[in-house]
Formats: C-alpha cells, sequence, structure tokens
C-alpha cells in the first residue's frame, strides 16, 4: 500500500510563514501544522530548485520570506534594545569583505623607537634653510616662520633674530 502523497496549499503555506513570522523555528512551525520534518525538508528542496514547479516554487518563497521576516524583527529589536551588542555581534560588525563599527581603534603605546620628527636636528635644518631661503620674500617668509611656531617649534636664535629684524622694518611678526 502506497502513503498517499500530500503537497502545501498556499492556505497551509501562510499557516508555517504565519508561525515562523511569530518566532518560531521553520520546521516547528512545519511539525505544529501536521507536517514532518522530513515532508517540510523535501517541500522546501523541492521549491528551491531551479526550475521548482507549483505549489513547491510558492511554499519555498512563502517560507523563506517568513523566515527573513522574523530575522529582520529580532535583529531590529536587538538594535533596539542592546544597540553596543548589535554593533558587535550583529549585521554591523566588522568583516574581511567589509568595515563595520565593532572594531575600537586602539591607541599605539609610545615606544623608544618612535619618535617626533620636530625634534629631529635634520628637520629643524630643513625648515631652517626653507627660512632662509624666503629671506627675500619677507612677508612669505614671516607667515612660513608664524605657521611654523604655531606648531609649538622653538625656532633657533639665529631665525628668531632674522625675524625680529623683519619686525622692526614692517614686516608681519612671529
Amino acid at each position: 500500500m502506497s502513503v498517499p502523497r500530500i503537497r502545501p496549499t498556499p492556505e497551509l503555506a501562510q499557516l508555517i510563514a504565519a508561525a515562523i513570522r511569530a518566532g518560531g523555528y521553520p520546521y516547528v512551525a512545519g511539525e505544529a501544522h501536521g507536517i514532518s520534518k522530513e515532508v517540510f525538508d523535501d517541500w522546501l528542496e523541492q521549491g528551491n530548485r531551479k526550475n521548482a514547479w507549483e505549489p513547491f516554487k510558492s511554499f519555498a518563497l512563502e517560507i523563506r520570506t517568513a523566515f527573513a521576516q522574523a530575522r529582520l524583527r529580532a535583529e531590529t529589536e536587538e538594535f533596539t534594545k542592546h544597540p553596543k551588542l548589535w554593533l558587535v555581534n550583529g549585521p554591523g560588525r566588522e568583516s574581511e569583505q567589509r568595515p563595520g563599527w565593532s572594531v575600537s581603534v586602539k591607541p599605539t603605546e609610545a615606544t623608544e623607537e618612535s619618535h617626533n620628527a620636530l625634534l629631529d636636528p635634520q628637520v629643524m635644518a630643513l625648515l631652517h634653510l626653507v627660512l632662509t631661503a624666503l629671506e627675500g620674500f619677507p612677508e612669505a617668509r614671516a607667515h612660513v616662520a608664524q605657521v611654523l611656531a604655531q606648531t609649538g617649534l622653538e625656532l633657533d636664535k639665529t631665525t628668531q633674530g632674522q625675524e625680529e629684524k623683519e619686525n622692526d622694518h614692517g614686516a608681519a611678526s612671529v
């Protein structure tokens, strides 16, 4: 004696989908409406095939849509109630494929290898050279000196003396 083959109906698909939207796991929602896990899985498999036939195609679409809606609802509730947890563990988290919001940038500790380039004698010599090259252009030189001074650089005595001379002659002050 053969077992009669049952097929999904639009009404049954809607009942199962409603249970999934309410938070039920898909195959449990199917079992709650009299469909065994094996039959439920078979219907989904048939409905997800490339050239699926009705009524399996519509059933699989209804179940996938309901599952996605339930997941979206859960994700948005988590986002609302626990946004930090959602950022770290949810779809907004960092991955290799896309940047996210979960990885905090940690400050690096100063090491003996790191140094302030502005304390480097060669850098200071370069800046002095730039100021010397601008001697024929007092306004430009004064402006560059002012910008350098705003960064916290202390200019050497020779440079400071030159700037004081320029200030006496009406150039912009440093």
